[in-house]
């Protein structure tokens, strides 16, 4: 088309102007229609890839844990029941070790009774007091042991300290050295005399029965060294061939054993529900989700085709207006609204022509 014969057309090749922007327009709002139907689509398709994804591992977390609670539940039993044979071996066990220790130190025990005994005889018939068959009067009058020189430093402790140093800090109304020096000699005098008092009353005059029971005591304390040696032994010797555990460690080994197959079948399980299962269990959701999506992507791939083709009538169009009319009449005047001005100045008889209608246009609309 040239440029004279655009400009000497009137309102018919500015209504075939007009039909062209319409459509123009009406391809572009379809387009954008087809562009936000196109997203909306590849949203909800993304949704339920998602929903399959989600509930796909959802499944399978689920059902690991159900297979992983099932074998626990079977080996926790299990482990039970080895926790009440192993209490019932330790107390045959126990039981059988108290009966070997009380066999093996009867006649220790017996002997001791025996030397008790007699020391009770010999107290009784040389009239000895009975305070003087007790440690902590051999321990101050007869030290022969550790422990006694143990209970010596803390009779002395307590006589020349801590006594003294109670009454002068928490008894006296008021703190002299005065005091203290006289307390000191007061404890001295008290407990000196009392020392010397009771070992003339009874080291003196029964020295012989006193040493007498001095060596029945250390038979007796080496007789329950001899009992505790022998204790030790017992518990350390590992041999417990002679005790009847035979029934318990029987049942032990059945049930390690069935703990450890246990163990097995879950490993094996977990592995075959890792290799296949899974699978499985993938195909079967995704096969709920697959009509849904391949709907979808056919709907999807339509309004594709359509975007495309409404993309091609644009571009046309476009192209059509740009190369047609935007050159002749001016790219300001190709609007709707403008060709409908040239349309109205024409019809109004303000000009005959597409030219001067523009003229008027310009001059008086600016």
């Amino acid at each position: 088309m040239d440029e004279e014969n655009l400009l000497t057309g009137g309102v018919d090749k500015l209504n075939e102007i007009k039909e062209n922007l319409l459509e123009l327009r009406g391809y572009q709002e379809n387009y954008d229609n087809l562009v936000l139907e196109e997203d909306k689509i590849e949203k909800n398709i993304q949704s339920l890839d998602k929903a399959a994804s989600d509930e796909v591992q959802a499944t399978i977390k689920k059902r690991r844990a159900e297979i992983e609670s099932a074998y626990d539940k079977q080996l926790d039993k299990t482990k039970s029941s080895i926790k009440k044979i192993k209490d019932k071996r330790d107390k045959r066990k126990n039981k059988k070790v108290s009966e070997r220790i009380n066999e093996e130190t009867a006649t220790l025990r017996e002997e001791n009774r025996r030397l008790k005994l007699e020391s009770k005889t010999l107290l009784k018939q040389k009239h000895v007091p009975a305070f003087c068959n007790t440690k902590l009067y051999y321990a101050l009058y007869y030290p022969r042991y550790f422990s006694d020189i143990v209970i010596v430093l803390l009779a002395l402790l307590l006589t020349l300290l801590i006594i003294p140093c109670g009454i002068y800090f928490f008894i006296l109304p008021e703190e002299k050295i005065l005091y203290l020096v006289l307390i000191y000699v007061a404890t001295v005098i008290v407990f000196g005399g009392l020392y010397l008092l009771i070992g003339n009353i009874t080291k003196d005059k029964h020295s012989e029965t006193l040493k007498q029971i001095r060596e029945l005591r250390h038979e007796i304390i080496n007789n329950k060294k001899r009992i505790k040696a022998i204790k030790k032994s017992i518990k350390s010797d590992r041999d417990e061939s002679t005790y009847g555990l035979e029934n318990f460690d029987e049942d032990l080994q059945k049930l390690d054993n069935e703990v450890a197959d246990t163990a097995k079948q879950k490993k094996e399980a977990l592995l075959t529900f890792e290799n296949t299962t899974i699978q499985i269990i993938t195909a079967e959701i995704r096969k709920q989700y697959e009509e849904k999506i391949e709907n979808l992507k056919t709907e999807n791939e339509a309004v594709v085709a359509k975007t495309a083709q409404a993309e091609n009538k644009i571009k046309a169009l476009t192209l059509k207006i740009a190369s047609e009319y935007e050159p002749i009449i001016g790219k300001d005047l190709i609007t709707l609204d403008r060709v409908e001005s040239l349309i109205s100045i024409i019809a109004a008889g303000n000009a005959s022509n597409i030219s001067e209608a523009i003229q008027f246009h310009r001059q008086n609309m600016g």
